[in-house]
């Protein structure tokens, strides 16, 4: 008998050239080296800008049509393309989720969605319309170390999971909040719908996902936040915090912190998730081990480093989706719920935005980052004890934290607009 025939490549569409979007055409374009996808066509407002720079791509060779718009590519594309991607600004995701799925495309759509509740809620209902669902694309929940080690966790290898939290340390230079018009923003330009850009819900916001993973209490599942308390600053001349700690708790009693920033040294880059168990303790380090402390003073350390390309997974994961593989995609956009809520109470909580002073701040690059001193250490010992700033006298910057609970979020647009207006 006759094997048969593999199953002709997706049709994909990719909304943009530049940006992140240059990032899914390399991908893509590897992916159609090995005939898993055949990229279709792709747009860009200002073609003569990017096209120079994209000759790598080979978009003329590969056949691939561009088009001037994201309005035209879809006129031209109808009964053509199976995918499109839409990597583009926050605010754009929501018309161009609608528009994609109202003319049938499946769509894979760059984190985050949205960070606003209501504006989730309506891409769901979009969502409920489409011929297969939407994947939000968040970079490691894909990653089969975390997958396997979560199962261990809820097996009960490691007992009952007491705390998971982040740190975060990306120092990023006045030019990353100048490089467009809504960048470290809390509402876009003449919109009403929050847009909420900062190292939370955005920038480090795949980290925020993945602690809701590993307090999520099923494989595939991810946890509801009930009741948050934060802090927020800013370092750097923006409207928004480039600075946030946040702690959350579940239902089922986990607490889950979160402490990032934007305004450190540019040596001290760097990122760490922990897991504090019963029987032991994890820290992992995306792409580069994690290491397994039991009480015994064994170190158990699994390698990271050859779990293969983030987008290329992803990208591989929502494509067996579509073939029929999957039941669902990994992170649809209801799974987005607790990570929208979560970032939207962590504003509503929030005492204010409080601009670091000057006596407080070292500087770095041309003075282009600032970092407030005690910053680094106050962030690390959030991270791993839950002791916030303002506990450490020394620190003069540091305020104590606000509280809102899940059944507040009704109420939050007018304290994210009392926060934008104090700004």
């Amino acid at each position: 008998m006759s094997e048969s025939p593999p199953p002709p490549p997706l049709r994909v569409a990719v909304t943009g050239l530049g940006g992140y979007a240059r990032h899914h055409h390399l991908t893509l374009q590897r992916l159609e080296s090995e005939g898993r996808c055949k990229v279709v066509a792709t747009c860009d407002p200002s073609p003569e800008r990017v096209l120079p720079l994209s000759a790598d791509l080979r978009l003329v060779e590969r056949g691939v049509k561009i088009f001037p718009s994201f309005e035209a590519m879809l006129n031209g594309i109808a009964g053509s393309v199976d995918c499109v991607t839409i990597p583009t600004p926050i605010h754009l995701h929501a018309p161009m989720h609608r528009a994609c799925v109202e003319r049938g495309f499946s769509v894979y759509l760059e984190k985050p969605p949205t960070l606003w509740w209501q504006e989730l809620e309506e891409m769901i209902a979009v969502d409920a319309r489409a011929k297969r669902a939407t994947e939000v694309g968040f970079n490691f929940i894909t990653e089969p170390a975390r997958n396997a080690l979560k199962a261990r966790l809820l097996a009960g290898e490691f007992g009952k999971l007491q705390a998971a939290a982040f740190l975060g340390l990306w120092p990023r230079p006045k030019a990353y909040f100048q490089r467009n018009d809504w960048a470290g923003k809390i509402f876009h330009a003449g919109s009403p719908v929050p847009l909420l850009d900062s190292c939370v819900g955005n920038a480090m916001g795949h980290f925020l996902q993945n602690l809701l993973h590993w307090a999520g209490p099923q494989p595939a599942g991810f946890a509801t936040v009930l009741d948050v308390r934060s802090t927020l600053y800013h370092a750097h001349a923006i409207e928004g915090p480039d600075t946030a700690l946040a702690e959350a708790r579940t239902p089922e009693g986990v607490v889950l912190r979160f402490a990032a920033t934007h305004a450190c040294p540019p040596e001290s880059e760097g990122h760490v998730e922990y897991l504090f168990c019963e029987k032991a303790q994890l820290r992992y380090v995306t792409d580069k081990a994690c290491e397994i402390h039991w009480p015994d003073g064994r170190c158990e350390t699994i390698d990271l480093r050859t779990q293969g390309d983030w987008q290329e997974r992803n990208f591989r994961r929502y494509f067996d989706y579509l073939a029929g593989k999957h039941t669902e995609p990994v992170v649809s956009l209801r799974n987005c719920r607790p990570f929208v809520a979560w970032n939207d109470l962590i504003y509503a909580a929030a005492p204010g935005i409080p601009k670091i002073a000057e006596e407080f701040l070292d500087w770095h690059k041309d003075r282009t980052i600032p970092a407030p001193r005690g910053l680094q250490t106050a962030l690390r010992d959030f991270a791993e004890t839950g002791r916030w700033p303002h506990e450490t006298r020394a620190l003069l910057w540091a305020t104590s934290p606000g509280r809102a609970h899940l059944s507040e979020l009704p109420q939050a647009l007018a304290k994210i607009r009392a926060l934008a207006t104090a700004a």
